[in-house]
């Protein structure tokens, strides 16, 4: 699944998380005492500069389903 690279143990490098690029995209990853035993991602694309979007960043907050298709980004 296009997901398991943000598994540090999954031997995957930042690069493979790039939909538009390395470079466009920053990552983090946090864990919090209010949900022990779960770890956040947040992931945000860099909108491309031809877009006619009035923003800069994409933030996409869902994982996805295990089918995984490529034209779905969520």
């Amino acid at each position: 699944m296009r997901w398991e690279n943000l598994n540090p143990d999954s031997g995957h490098s930042r690069a493979d998380a790039a939909l538009f690029g390395a470079e466009a995209v920053t990552t983090r990853a946090f864990d919090t005492p209010e949900f022990a035993g779960s770890t956040f991602h947040e992931i945000r694309n860099r909108a491309p500069g031809a877009s006619r979007m009035p923003f800069e960043w994409t933030v996409n907050p869902y994982r996805g389903c295990t089918h995984a298709c490529v034209y779905v980004t969520s």
